[in-house]
């Protein structure tokens, strides 16, 4: 609980002590977005008994209120004075808003008519805590370095705990389920378990990065209105956004197919997903350090961003050629190929926030990381808001049939085409048109060094945006 450390140089090297602190916070958004996106639906439709269209309504609801708060948030964070810098504070207070979030979450109750209310309301502290924390941890470091190849290495601690955080949540949670015996009681024991891990990681990160470089608010001030204005003229940033909507949208919906295309195509138990999340997080903890960053340095990181994502599209296209029968190490290559291309993007996706902030920041001298960091979260639940949403609809136009207790049910033909669908056809599309945004970006390395020397020429150093 130290007094704000004065800020080291931009370009000095960030101790290993700090990236890992910061990096724990992963561990826990990860769990959470993961459990959201792969868990609840499957959850609420086939362990409650909800109705899918009002599970994914629900869901739809509570994600469109978490967008809406993200850029307040951010404003906030950014004009925010306390003796643990401008983002800290809120990385404590979403602490413990997210835990109690995630242990509600998986304790619904089964019968009466508040049943939905309950789900409704859980998911809206899920959505604060989760916006209170998330936006200013993303905002963190493009205070914490100036430099464009530590960047990447900052956010490489970020990509290891968000694949740990998926094992934990996919891997693991139903298994989990299954050890604390099925149904109801054994996803409530998954709540609490994971609540609590949720709450040491991210309490630890804002222990962790007690002693991270940190920049206060711009002297500079301007309207919130022109502010606003001027952010949109950020051009590499609403390409950064299109391309990021995409992207997660296709993750997204391939993570929310998962445990349908397992138990409805592949017939197998839920328990496989310990085998699939362990190669897809293996190929990230072996391919970032050894793979992604090196080739990011020596191609750079959009055109290795752009390798990540054509990649992924191919490998997500092969779900076509999966049925039942399929053996457990062709389904396990699958998961590590989509695992290696899924690493590639999130890492050199995210490490491109902190370049287009600076950029912004050497256009009109304002230091407004959160204001980035928000609009960013903005993109990033628009992405998991819509897709349950186009789930839930393809599926109930394909005529899927709910189930309690995880019962079997077997589902018509069309109904399987609706989740091949699902797990195949829109992650591609999605990613084929995020490559075509991705070859509109431009703001390179050598790009950034010239406009840091333009700013560093001038006396006054960086003014109103003028370009």
């Amino acid at each position: 609980m130290s007094a704000i450390p004065p800020p080291a140089p931009g370009n000095a090297p960030v101790p290993f002590a700090i990236r890992f602190g910061w990096g724990l916070g992963s561990l826990g958004v990860a769990i959470l977005f993961n459990a959201y996106s792969a868990l609840l639906l499957f959850y609420l439709t086939n362990i409650v008994g909800m109705k899918l269209e009002v599970a994914g309504m629900l869901m739809f609801i509570a994600k469109m209120y978490d967008v809406v708060t993200d850029l307040p948030m951010g404003i906030l964070s950014d004009r925010t004075r306390s003796r643990w810098g401008r983002r800290r504070p809120y990385l404590l207070l979403g602490a413990l808003l997210c835990a109690a979030s995630f242990a509600m979450m998986f304790n619904v109750p089964a019968t009466g008519t508040d049943t939905a209310a309950f789900v409704l309301g859980s998911l809206l502290l899920y959505a604060t805590g989760y916006t209170v924390f998330n936006v200013p941890y993303l905002a963190m470091p493009a205070e914490m370095s100036t430099s464009y190849h530590e960047r990447t290495a900052i956010m490489s601690f970020r990509v290891v705990f968000i694949q740990i955080g998926n094992f934990l949540a996919v891997g693991l949670g139903p298994r989990i389920a299954n050890a604390f015996g099925g149904g109801l009681d054994g996803y409530a024991a998954v709540g609490w378990i994971f609540s609590a891990v949720v709450l040491v990681s991210m309490v630890g990160s804002f222990i962790g990065t007690a002693r991270a470089r940190r920049v206060e608010k711009s002297t500079v001030k301007y309207p919130l209105r022109e502010q606003f204005a001027s952010a949109l003229a950020n051009r590499p940033f609403l390409l950064l956004a299109a391309f990021k909507f995409l992207t997660l949208l296709s993750g997204a919906t391939v993570f929310s197919s998962l445990l349908f295309f397992v138990k409805n195509v592949l017939r197998l138990d839920a328990g496989v997903m310990t085998f699939y999340t362990a190669a897809y997080g293996l190929a990230a903890l072996i391919t970032v350090p050894l793979f992604w960053v090196k080739l990011s340095r020596r191609i750079g990181k959009h055109r290795a961003l752009m390798f990540a994502t054509l990649g992924f599209l191919v490998v997500a296209l092969s779900w076509l050629l999966a049925e039942p029968g399929e053996s457990a190490a062709l389904f396990t290559l699958r998961a590590f190929l989509l695992g290696t291309f899924a690493a590639g993007k999130l890492l050199l996706g995210m490490t491109l926030l902190p370049d287009v902030t600076e950029y912004d920041a050497l256009r009109t001298g304002l230091r407004r990381e959160g204001l980035y960091a928000g609009s960013y979260s903005f993109v990033e639940k628009s992405a998991f808001a819509l897709s349950p949403l186009v789930m839930t609809v393809i599926l109930g136009l394909a005529g899927y049939q709910e189930s309690v207790n995880d019962a079997f049910v077997e589902q018509s033909e069309r109904a399987l085409m609706g989740i091949y669908l699902n797990i195949a056809i829109v992650p591609a599309i999605c990613n084929l048109i995020a490559a075509l945004v991705l070859t509109r970006y431009d703001l390179t390395e050598e790009r950034l060094r010239a406009l840091r020397a333009a700013a560093a020429a001038t006396a006054d150093g960086p003014g109103p945006a003028r370009s």
